[in-house]
């Protein structure tokens, strides 16, 4: 694998080219929507979805060039900040009571073991579902103090699991995930009595100030 990084004028672009199997002009063109996959059944087919909708939101492009037995070559182009970083950053809201249990729905094994190690270091337990229906077979079956579910999921989506905990554990506050933090309708939040959002890629001080706050 490869990596190319290069700032041209406002805009930095960061490319990854790989010299695996390709794809044809069909699959090239399909795979950034949700839920399509070349793999293994039990994968969703939705990371690259994810990561497109990161970029767009950040006002970027994200390309692909590839051909069978040729490879692939994936092209990030993104707006350079203007902002100032600043000196001094806010400080994170320190963990209400050490061993409360956070119940992670997410259907991505690779994101919702970054949510673990986030906050199994700061001492909470960590619960992991890899669907609403077996995230709420976990709430009934043992005590959770907050529930974190992705917003995007086959079967059941985030909606529909504040919905349920709403209605069958309304004293559980309940936080969802997703790419597109900042299209998500604020009516609808207050619907459905979601505590927080929390936007993809996390930066670990927003996690565990949402967290905490919401216990």
């Amino acid at each position: 694998m490869l990596f190319y990084l290069e700032r041209q004028g406002d805009r930095v672009t960061v490319a990854a080219q790989g010299d695996g199997h390709g794809m044809s002009e069909q699959t090239r063109e399909r795979i950034f929507a949700p839920f399509f996959t070349t793999k293994r059944p039990e994968r969703t087919g939705l990371g690259l979805s994810v990561a497109w909708g990161i970029v767009i939101r950040h006002g970027g492009t994200i390309d692909v060039e590839s051909a069978l037995g040729r490879g692939s070559t994936f092209t990030v182009r993104l707006p350079v900040s203007k902002e100032a970083p600043s000196e001094q950053q806010p400080a994170v809201a320190s963990a209400p009571k050490r061993g409360a249990r956070v119940l992670v729905i997410e259907d991505e094994p690779d994101v919702s073991d970054v949510l673990k190690e986030i906050l199994a270091a700061e001492g909470y337990v960590v619960i992991e579902a890899r669907d609403g229906a077996e995230g709420l077979a976990r709430c009934e079956a043992e005590p959770v103090d907050l529930v974190l579910s992705d917003l995007t999921m086959p079967g059941m989506s985030g909606w529909d699991v504040a919905a349920a905990c709403r209605d069958r554990f309304p004293t559980v506050p309940v936080g969802l995930m997703t790419g597109w933090g900042d299209q998500v309708d604020p009516e609808e939040l207050a619907q459905h009595r979601v505590r927080f959002v929390l936007t993809k890629p996390f930066v670990a001080d927003n996690v565990l100030r949402a967290v905490a706050s919401a216990l």
